[in-house]
């Protein structure tokens, strides 16, 4: 199983050489890596150069690669082009859905959700789990009460003080969107794995957004991050997001949690995720497995 994430912050040329990754720095020794071992690479200066070859080899092998803007924050990703073979077979019953079972598909991603920001301030010992729990037992199919966008309200009032996520200036944010985007992309490949078209939600729907299926399957996934922020932020005086703060948050990832009763990776049970969600639009109905805290 692919398990290494490779964050490139350096001018330097990307090669392909005996089904390895030839990292060939300016003015560093080159060093290479076993593409099987890669699961996400990362480019985060603007001077890398790419060869097409290697562009070739990394869809091959499931490879998800970011690249990032000038703020250093990812702002694209490229994955397997059709992956799945029955892509088009699954791609036709994704389509096809009915609205009810995205909406029961819906429900179960937006309770665990809540029932992970429970645990998240349960763990780093805030205030406000049972709050979170009694909302997580009100969310009815689709969640026509919104109860998500109140869940929400509360969660971040008790994990962060003085904050919104509206407020782009705030550090905190700034950390947050760059986890949830690294998530986003591992999401979509994911989806993208299992023959699922990520433009497609269940309940995210937005026509100028191609990673509407990503965006809600992230949704459980979210606390994850949060908790690396706040942990992030309580044992630093941080002044800015540097290389040494998004390998922290690049290390989400490989975070222990639980799944179906076994201890995975993050990076592992979006996978199983990703899976239950094809197995549950082929079986219509909701088999989903969703990740949990571990507590």
């Amino acid at each position: 199983m692919s398990w290494r994430i490779l964050q490139i912050t350096k001018p330097c040329t990307l090669k392909i050489k005996n089904k390895q990754l030839l990292y060939v720095p300016q003015e560093e020794e080159e060093i290479s890596f076993p593409l099987e071992d890669i699961s996400v690479l990362i480019l985060e200066n603007r001077q890398i150069t790419v060869h097409n070859i290697l562009l070739a080899e990394l869809a091959k092998h499931g490879i998800c690669l970011f690249s990032c803007d000038e703020s250093h924050m990812p702002c694209g990703a490229y994955f397997p082009f059709l992956s799945y073979y029955q892509s088009s077979h699954m791609a036709k019953l994704q389509i096809e859905m009915r609205k009810p079972l995205q909406n029961r598909l819906w429900q179960e991603l937006v309770r665990v959700k809540i029932q992970n920001q429970a645990l998240c301030l349960k763990i780093l010992q805030r205030q406000g789990v049972e709050k979170l729990f009694a909302y997580s037992k009100k969310v009815v199919s689709g969640d026509k009460g919104n109860i998500e966008a109140a869940a929400a309200n509360h969660y971040f009032k008790m994990l962060f003080s003085s904050f919104s996520r509206k407020n782009d200036e705030d550090l905190r944010n700034v950390f947050l969107n760059y986890g949830y985007a690294i998530l986003r992309a591992c999401i979509a490949r994911s989806l993208v794995g299992v023959g699922l078209l990520p433009c497609f939600g269940l309940h995210h729907a937005n026509m100028f957004n191609a990673y509407n299926l990503a965006d809600d399957i992230i949704e459980p996934y979210r606390p994850f991050v949060d908790f690396s922020v706040y942990t992030l932020f309580q044992e630093n005086s941080i002044e800015n997001i540097n290389t040494q703060y998004k390998n922290q948050l690049v290390r989400v990832l490989t975070k222990q949690i639980m799944i179906e009763e076994s201890e995975v990776t993050v990076l592992k049970a979006i996978e199983y995720t990703c899976q239950s969600l094809a197995k549950s639009i082929k079986l219509k109905k909701n088999v989903l497995v969703l990740p949990y805290f571990l507590e």
